[in-house]
C-alpha cells in the first residue's frame, strides 16, 4: 500500500505547501515501486533519443561551454556539470515525446523531474533510495502546483511539463539537499521566476528544449537557494506570483488533498505519440483486431474532449515530429496495424498511400463537454454499416497490477535501449535502475547510462 496517508495541504499557501511536502515520509511500498517504474521509462525514452538533432545541438553546446564534470549524460559517455547533465537530459527525456504522463499535473512529471534529481544525486553521493524519495516530493510538487493553475494554465497555452515541471524539478533538488524551510520557498520562487514553456512549439525540437530547460532551471533554483538568494516567498498566491499571473485560477482546486502520491497515479505512454491521441488509436488498434480491412471503410469520425483540437490535431503533418500530435495519421497508423513504436513515424509513413487515404477519410469533431475524457471512434463502412468504440486511456494502475505494468515497461525499456547501448548493457541498466532502492549509491547506475558511444565533437 501507498503510506504517503491524507496530504495535510489546507489552503493554498506556498508556506502550506512546503510544509506538506516537506512532511512527507521516505516513500515506501507501491509508491517507491512507481518511481522506479517511472525512472527506468524516463532513461529509457532519453537514451532512445541520445542522437536526436536537438539533443546533439544542446550537448554539443554544453561540452564546449564546459566546466567541473559531475553528472553523466544518458546514453552517451560523457559527463557535465549538473546544470548542463540537467538540461540535456531533460531536452533527451522528452525529445521522442513518449515520456510518461499526470493528469493532475496536465504534463510530463519525469522528463523535468528526473534529470534534475539524477544531476543532483550523482554529484552529491546520495543513494538509490534519496534519488527516489526526492522524486517522489518532486512529483507531488508537480500535482500540487498542477491543480492550483489548471485547467487555464494549460488552456491559454502554457507547456505545462515545461513551467510546472521547474517547480517540480526544484522542490526534487530541495528534498535532496536537505535545505531548511525558508530556502525550499525561495527554491521554489527563483524557479517560478525562470518558469517558461508554450504550446507553440509543439511539433518544432524546442517542445523538448524548454523541458531540458525547466529541468536546468529547477536544479539551478536549489542550488542558488542554498546559497541564500531569496525571492518571493509565496509566490504561488502572491498578486502577481505564478498561480495570478499564468492562470485565472482562485481558490481550493478540485481533488486537492488526495489521499496517494501522486506518483501512483502517473501514466505510462505505450505509443511514441501524444498521449491525447492514445485513446483514440487505441479504439482504432480495437477495430483492426477485430478484422476490419482499411479497405472497407467509407469514413471516420473521432469524437474528442475540447482541449485535444489545439495539442494534437494537426490536419497534415509535414514532419514525423508533427504525425505524433495529428489525430487524423495516428489514428490512420492504427487502423492500418502499424504499432506506433519509434521507427513507425517516418516521412515514408506520412506519405503512405494506405495512411493518406484514410487520413482524407477522418473527421475530427470536438465532444459538448470536458468532463469526458474518452475518445470515440466511429467507422461507416462503405456498406454503410457502423462500427463505434470508446476508450479512456486515463485510468491509473491498480496496486495489483504493478507487476504486470512492469513487464509492459521491461519490454518498452529493451526495444528502446538495446540498439543504443546493446543487449548486455540493456540488462546491465535494466538491473541497475529495478534495484536503485537497495542502491547505497549511484555508481552502478550512471556507469550503466554512460556505457555508450563517445559524444558528437563539439565542431
Amino acid at each position: 500500500m501507498s503510506t504517503s496517508g491524507p496530504l495535510p495541504v489546507l489552503g493554498v499557501s506556498t508556506d502550506e505547501i512546503v510544509s506538506s511536502l516537506r512532511a512527507m515520509p521516505p516513500a515506501q511500498g507501491a509508491t517507491l515501486t512507481s518511481a522506479v517504474h517511472c525512472v527506468l521509462d524516463t532513461v529509457a525514452v532519453a537514451i532512445a533519443a541520445a542522437d536526436e538533432a536537438v539533443v546533439q545541438a544542446v550537448l554539443r553546446d554544453a561540452l564546449e561551454e564546459g566546466g567541473h564534470s559531475r553528472s553523466s549524460v544518458w546514453g552517451h559517455a560523457a559527463s557535465l556539470t549538473p546544470a548542463q547533465a540537467a538540461r540535456v537530459n531533460g531536452t533527451a527525456a522528452h525529445a521522442l515525446d513518449f515520456d510518461d504522463v499526470s493528469s493532475l499535473m496536465e504534463g510530463h512529471p519525469s522528463a523535468p523531474l528526473l534529470p534534475a534529481v539524477l544531476a543532483m544525486a550523482e554529484s552529491r553521493g546520495a543513494s538509490g533510495h534519496q534519488l527516489l524519495d526526492a522524486f517522489v516530493v518532486g512529483f507531488e510538487a508537480e500535482a500540487l502546483v498542477g491543480r492550483l493553475v489548471s485547467p487555464t494554465h494549460y488552456a491559454d497555452g502554457f507547456h505545462s511539463t515545461a513551467t510546472v515541471g521547474a517547480l517540480g524539478a526544484a522542490v526534487g533538488a530541495s528534498r535532496l539537499l536537505d535545505l531548511p524551510h525558508e530556502a525550499w520557498l525561495d527554491a521554489l520562487g527563483i524557479a517560478a521566476s525562470r518558469a517558461a514553456g508554450l504550446k507553440s512549439m509543439f511539433g518544432t525540437m524546442t517542445k523538448s528544449l524548454q523541458v531540458g530547460a525547466a529541468a536546468e532551471s529547477g536544479l539551478r533554483a536549489a542550488l542558488l537557494a542554498a546559497r541564500g538568494v531569496d525571492s518571493d516567498k509565496d509566490v504561488l498566491a502572491s498578486s502577481q506570483g505564478f498561480r495570478t499571473t499564468l492562470s485565472d485560477e482562485s481558490g481550493v482546486p478540485e481533488r486537492w488533498g488526495w489521499r496517494r502520491s501522486a506518483v501512483n497515479d502517473v501514466l505510462f505512454k505505450f505509443h511514441a505519440a501524444c498521449y491525447l491521441t492514445h485513446s483514440a488509436v487505441e479504439g482504432a488498434r480495437a477495430l483492426a483486431r477485430e478484422g476490419l480491412s482499411p479497405t472497407e471503410v467509407s469514413s471516420i469520425v473521432l469524437l474528442v474532449p475540447p482541449g485535444h483540437l489545439a495539442v494534437c490535431n494537426i490536419e497534415s503533418p509535414r514532419t514525423p515530429l508533427e504525425g505524433k500530435f495529428s489525430l487524423r495519421f495516428t489514428t490512420a497508423m492504427a487502423l492500418t496495424g502499424r504499432t506506433l513504436g519509434e521507427e513507425d513515424f517516418t516521412s515514408d509513413n506520412l506519405g503512405a498511400p494506405d495512411v493518406v487515404s484514410l487520413m482524407e477519410r477522418t473527421t475530427v469533431r470536438a465532444r459538448d463537454t470536458n468532463t469526458i475524457r474518452s475518445s470515440q471512434v466511429t467507422v461507416t463502412l462503405t456498406d454503410g454499416t457502423t462500427r463505434v468504440v470508446e476508450v479512456d486511456v486515463n485510468r491509473p494502475t491498480p496496486e495489483d497490477e504493478l507487476a504486470l505494468r512492469e513487464e509492459s515497461l521491461v519490454a518498452k525499456f529493451r526495444s528502446l535501449v538495446t540498439p543504443r547501448l546493446g543487449a548486455a548493457a540493456t540488462e546491465e541498466l535494466l538491473l541497475a535502475v529495478l534495484d536503485l532502492p537497495r542502491s547505497p549509491d549511484l555508481t552502478r547506475l550512471t556507469q550503466a547510462l554512460t556505457n555508450a558511444p563517445a559524444p558528437p565533437p563539439t565542431s
